[in-house]
């Protein structure tokens, strides 16, 4: 690897959620239509050793000292593959570095920031944390993160196209995920709302319905969860899992709790419905915080001549069978 030129070669990573979403190959797509053309790359199977000081800086001077453990989540849900990614334009060609350019070109993590036109964007990221790709800043970053991801074997240099199969394969060997925030969150109201249904009051089972007919849209706005919560009887175990939005604003229980709370009840969340909750009470998720701001909150429609307010009862859990 003697003949990179290491201030026109970025460290790039596709990451593991880009592939659960059958993004990678989209992705590189992206990357090369910047005039950036992978040279050598290396598939990451398992967590790397050393994940710890690629995120140094946000561990000891952002994220308090481990306070967050999202990037052990994310590396153990799926593969990622890192690549060095080489500058196609001429040398000296305008003002901007090589990292710098494709730093333009992928848009910030934050999805609030990151404008049309950038990758992060234009495919979608979820968070600051499942944002589908990351590239170096600088030729010393570089050299440092490659270190890091490729360890003692170092990257492959394959045959033109290689890469491009190996993304096909790493999407192709498991069902496409499709499911974004707001579809996770939406999906989690509705089990556990199905969960909670014996214990709702018959005119309240009215309202929680038109609410659903609203789908995903309705189920995932500002303020739905906290309707929802309020139509279940007092002091009942999953008001606050229905009411949280998973936000920095509004966090709501831990996923690992709310996967226990659901399994009892003979349901639960997967790998991926975790990792997008778990991700997003700590890194605001795409359009949310401008949706907060914004959408003015307005009272749910009333479905008959029964008042949606019924008279509510203490929740109690129901005696064990015999």
């Amino acid at each position: 690897m003697d003949e990179i030129d290491s201030d026109r070669t970025v460290f790039t990573l596709i990451c593991p959620d880009a592939l659960a979403r059958h993004l990678g190959v989209a992705v590189l797509e992206r990357i090369e239509s910047a005039g950036f053309w992978p040279v050598a790359w290396r598939v990451l199977w398992h967590r790397p050793d050393e994940l710890d000081l690629f995120h140094e800086q946000n561990i000891t001077q952002v994220w308090k000292a481990y306070r967050y453990r999202l990037v052990d989540q994310l590396f153990a849900f799926g593969p990622a593959v890192a690549m060095l990614v080489a500058d196609q334009h001429p040398a000296g060609d305008g003002h901007q570095s090589s990292h710098e350019r494709l730093r333009l070109a992928k848009g910030p993590s934050d999805p609030a920031r990151s404008g049309p036109g950038t990758i992060r964007d234009d495919l979608g990221s979820v968070n600051a944390m499942l944002s589908l790709m990351h590239c170096a800043d600088s030729p010393a970053d570089s050299a440092r993160e490659g270190r890091v991801f490729a360890g003692a074997g170092g990257f492959t240099r394959g045959e033109e196209g290689e890469l491009r199969t190996m993304l096909a394969l790493l999407e192709t060997s498991r069902p496409r995920e499709v499911r974004g925030y707001r579809e996770v969150l939406a999906g989690l109201r509705a089990k556990t709302l199905a969960a909670a249904w014996d214990d709702l009051p018959r005119p309240v089972r009215k309202t929680a319905a038109v609410m659903l007919e609203g789908g995903v849209a309705e189920l995932a706005a500002p303020g739905s969860g906290a309707r929802l919560a309020a139509l279940l009887p007092d002091a009942h175990p999953l008001a606050a899992l229905l009411g949280a939005d998973f936000t920095p604003r509004s966090p709501g229980p831990d996923p690992a709790r709310v996967g226990v709370l659901l399994a009892a009840l003979g349901t639960g969340i997967d790998d991926w419905e975790s990792l997008v909750l778990a991700t997003s009470r700590r890194f605001p998720p795409r359009r949310l915080d401008q949706d907060l701001e914004q959408e003015e909150i307005m009272p749910w429609p009333q479905c008959s001549s029964e008042p949606n307010s019924a008279p509510r009862r203490n929740w109690r859990r129901p005696p064990a069978s015999p």
